[in-house]
This record gives structure tokens, sequence and C-alpha cells, in this order.
């Protein structure tokens, strides 16, 4: 059985990041893409890399270096969480390959055992470049002893257990949940948002303090993290004291822990792997269908129904691009209950928080654009659409309404609840709390179109490949989230008398942008001019 293991488990991480294409095909174009994508993950880890040794440097200067260990695996342990959810049950339970598995002399513990290292390795690859910059500075400026670097190294090889394990367990049980329903698809991405949303409401809850922060609450500041870490993910604070002290007794118990509560998940998994495969994929039809009557719609209208269609057919595709627009919706809503005292009294100087607040909203609606993987959602069904007799404008255009169309009815509940939240002083600062949100939303949606178009992937096996870790979903998605970012630094540069034209300028620029970008992906030789 462990060679089986070995066999799949290569099957599933041979291709991992796409690695294969840049070693053995023979298409020059393709591997010089695949090659700038890594250039571009590259860039990403040196920014996380850089991000987490200057936490690690903060709290080193802070008087709080023992802290470091436990506070960064405390991160990446949420992190892996987080994002186990939405994929962790695909992939534990992808159909893709089942039939054939199934028929192959393989034991079905080789099967699961596979995937969970699947799961492992590339969740290990997250942890190694959070944790292990704060481990370099904490040895670097205290230089501890030996058993600080062999305790590190296997608490680092330990770290994605335990929020492995958790994340398969709320995906298996959303899974199974959504399972039993008419609309799986739709009922899975349901249960997904809203336990992301308690969680986040219970992670507020544990880190609201109500008395401000004293002389005195400083001095034991050490003490108030930690209670606050164990509150969080007490593992962390243990296996972070166990590094700190040299105690291998600690780090060793707490890694056992975690190897057995992975291996008594995956051994569960695989006794019900088959009979849970059955009731997820199992379908049923009625024969009595009558055809009463037939309707005649436009084309655009045809093709954004065929869109909306797609969309709630895929789970992990609704989950991972609904939850800006459901945020910005919770976020204004929190706003016009407790107001903006709470945000204006954190912030180290004053800013006027009702010209900003429009871009900080448009920034969370963005987040994760449906365009920005649109196509590449088409798969092998590509050539389909392709072969319509359509004009490449039509299909697009589409896609962008679509993903308009689905943003709307958030938008429309959110400025309600913004703008008595808010209380703007002027009737601009009105108005610009209702257009630049408007505005920002059509460029995301434009520019994730066309970044979907510079880096299609046609040829993926499960659909968390394309909507979580394409290069469209990092630099499409989050197209509009930048673009607030940038909005925000350039009002904070600009004197407050002149905020009202560089807001309207703002929403000019960005306007022309929009209409350049659309012109480009719309024309008729779109599909010759990005070789789709």
């Amino acid at each position: 059985m462990l060679k089986q293991i070995k066999i799949l488990t290569g099957l599933e991480l041979c291709n991992i990041y796409n690695l294969n294409v840049l070693r053995f095909s023979k298409d020059r174009k393709r591997k010089k893409k695949e090659l700038s994508i890594m250039i571009l993950w590259l860039f990403l880890i040196a920014m996380v890399v850089f991000y987490a040794g200057n936490l690690s440097y903060g709290l080193l200067k802070l008087g709080l270096a023992d802290l470091i260990p436990a506070y960064l695996i405390t991160a990446a342990s949420l992190l892996i969480f987080f994002f186990g959810i939405f994929k962790a049950g695909s992939v534990i339970f992808q159909k893709g390959g089942y039939d054939i598995l199934c028929s192959l002399p393989i034991t079905r513990t080789a099967i699961v055992a596979s995937r969970f290292l699947r799961l492992y390795v590339e969740n290990l690859v997250m942890a190694f470049f959070i944790v292990t910059p704060g481990l370099f500075v904490y040895a670097w400026s205290l230089k501890p002893g030996v058993s600080f670097y062999i305790l590190g190294v296997l608490s680092i090889l330990a770290l994605p257990l335990i929020p492995i394990t958790a994340s398969i367990l709320a995906g298996a049980v959303i899974t199974g949940i959504s399972s039993r329903m008419k609309h799986k698809s739709l009922a899975a991405a349901v249960l997904s948002v809203l336990f992301v949303l308690l969680v986040l409401y219970a992670s507020s809850r544990l880190s609201v303090m109500e008395e401000t922060i004293t002389p005195e609450m400083l001095k034991e500041l050490s003490s108030v993290v930690t209670g606050l870490l164990k509150k969080i993910y007490p593992p962390a604070v243990w296996l972070g004291e166990g590094i700190i002290t040299g105690s291998f007794a600690t780090c060793l118990a707490c890694i056992g822990v975690f190897v057995a509560v992975f291996a008594a998940a995956a051994a569960i998994v695989s006794v019900f792997f088959h009979s849970i495969i059955q009731n997820l994929y199992a379908t049923s039809a009625r024969h009595n269908y009558e055809l009463k009557s037939m309707k005649a719609n436009s084309v655009i209208s045809s093709l954004c129904r065929r869109e909306f269609k797609r969309y709630f057919s895929s789970s992990i595709y609704v989950t991972n691009t609904i939850i800006g627009p459901v945020m910005g919706c919770v976020l204004s809503g929190a706003l016009l209950f407790t107001g903006t005292g709470l945000i204006t009294r954190s912030l180290p100087i004053p800013l006027d928080v009702c010209a900003l607040m429009p871009f900080v909203i448009s920034g969370i609606f963005c987040t994760m654009t449906t365009t920005a993987t649109s196509i590449s959602m088409e798969g092998k069904n590509w050539w389909i659409l392709k072969s319509l007799p359509l004009a490449p404008g039509s299909i697009l255009n589409a896609k962008i309404l679509m993903n308009l169309l689905l943003i709307l009815p958030f938008y429309l509940i959110s400025e309600p609840l913004l703008i008595p939240a808010l209380k703007p002083g002027s009737f601009s600062d009105c108005i610009f709390l209702i257009l630049i949100p408007a505005v920002i939303i059509l460029f995301s949606c434009v520019y994730g179109i066309a970044v979907n178009l510079h880096f299609p992937v046609f040829n993926w096996e499960n659909e968390v490949t394309i909507v979580k870790q394409s290069i469209s979903a990092v630099l499409g998605g989050m197209g509009g989230l930048f673009l607030s970012v940038l909005c925000i630094i350039l009002v904070l540069l600009v004197p407050d008398e002149y905020s009202t034209l560089c807001r309207l300028f703002l929403c000019i620029v960005i306007l022309g942008i929009t209409a350049l970008l659309h012109k480009k992906v719309s024309a008729p030789d779109a599909w010759q001019r990005y070789e789709l």
C-alpha cells in the first residue's frame, strides 16, 4: 500500500504550480507565459516574506520577541484554515478520475492518503514562507541554541496538520448538508459564506478590548497578546513556548497530537470514502418533462442567463466571488449601528472618513470578481462558445453584465445603509459615496475579463485551481482592491481643499480607462489577438 500511496501522491503533485509545463512543454509561448506567472508568484512570495519579517522585527523592538513563533504560527494556521474551507472538500472528494481509480487494484486508503498529502504539501509551502522569516529574525537577533532550530523545523512541518483537518471537516459538513438539497452548489456556497461570517464574527468578538490601553497595560502587553492567542488557537502558543524554551517534550507532544489527529481524519475518510463520493455525485432525474412553450430572447440576454447557470453550478466559484459583496453589506450595516467613532479613534491621524470610505467599500466589493476567471471556467467547453456565430464582444459583454448584475443587489443594499451611517456633510460627498463604488465596480469587471484574456487556463482538472490558484484570480480578481488602495493614497496626498476635485478627476480617469479596456476586449479580432 505504501507503494500505491507514493505513486498516487506523485501523480497528485507532479504538475503542482504547472511545474511540468515549464519542464516538458515544447510550446515556447506557453512556457514563456508560465515562466512569467512563476516570476509573479515569486514576487508575491517575496512580499509575504518581507511582511512576515518586518512584523517579527516590530515585535522584537517592542520587547515581544518571545511571541514571534506563536504569533506567526497562529497567522499561518488561520490562513490555511480559511483557504482550506473553500477547497479542501473538493480536493479530497473530487470526482475527476474517480471512475478510473475504482477500476484499478488500488485501495481507497491509498487514494485518500495521496489527496491528504497533496493538501499537506501545498499548505506546507504557505506555512514555510510565513513562519520562517520570523524565526530567522529571532535567531539573527537573539542567537538561540541548537534546540531552537530543531524544534522550529519540526514545528513548521507539523503546523499545517490541524488547520487542514479542521478545514476538511468543515468542508465535509458543508458538502454533506448541501448534497441533500435540491440546488447542491448554491446551498454549499450559502453554507460556506455563513460559516466564514460566523468565524469572522467570533474572531472579532475575541479581539475586541472594551478598555482603553493604558501605560500599565503596555507593560503587560506580552501577557495580553498571549491570552488573546490562546483564545484564538491555543496549540500555537504551546508550540511557540516550546520553541523558545527549547522544551522537546512540549513540542513533540504537540506534534504527536497533530499527527494523530491528521491520521485519524484520513482513516475515517478512507472508511466512508466510497459512500461519500456516491452520495455527493449521485443524481436522479424524472422523465415526465413536457415541452409547453418556447420563448425567444436577445443574444445578450441568453448569454447572460447561461453565465448565471454556469456560475451557480459551482459552489467554489460562488463562494469565492460572493464573499466580497457580502462583506461590503456587512460593513455598511455595522457602520450604521456602531457609527464611525471606533474607526476615527483607531486612526493614528485625523482623516476624513466620509471621503475615504467609498474607496474602502469599493475595494471590498471588488475582491475577486467573476470575470477574472469566467473564461478559464469554461474549461474544455471553450471551443463551443468560439464556434457559435457570435462576435467575441457579445460573449465577453455577457460575462461582464452577469458580474455587474450579481453585485448590483448588494450595492443597492449597501448604499442606503452607508449614507446615513457616514452622514456626508455636503451634497458632493453624498454623490461620491454613490458614484465612486459604481465606477470602481465597473472597472473591476472589465479589468477582470481583460486579465483573463491574457492568462486563460482551459486544461484544469479541479475548479479550485482556477478560482483560487490561477494568475487571473490573483491579478484580475484583486484589480479593484489595488485600484481602491491607490486612490486612497492619492486622496490622502492631496490637500483637503482639493479633495473634491481629486475624487472627480479619479472618477473620470477610471471611466476613461474602463472604456479603453472594454473597446480592446470586445474588438472583432479578440480571439486572434489573444490566441484563444
